[in-house]
């Protein structure tokens, strides 16, 4: 059995020569799926993220980059 979750990443777009992205991903928890999505979008400042838990849909807005400040800013 697979103890992964689906998280729905929509970006906003804050400038108009950008697109709106909508991608899944499949991680275990919160924390280790919008670290692998900034990952791929480095430049982007918010996202809104929605997954099911316990069969209810949880949304949240959130800022990027996540994590500590003191590793981000090397």
């Amino acid at each position: 059995m697979s103890t992964e979750k689906e998280y729905n990443f929509v970006s906003k777009p804050y400038d108009k020569t950008m697109e709106q992205i909508d991608e899944v991903i499949e991680s275990r928890g919160y924390k280790k799926a919008v670290k692998s999505f900034q990952n791929k979008y480095p430049k982007l400042k918010i996202v809104d993220v929605w997954w099911v838990k316990n069969g209810k849909e949880i949304y949240k807005e959130q800022k990027l980059p996540m994590g500590r400040k003191k590793k981000l800013d090397r």
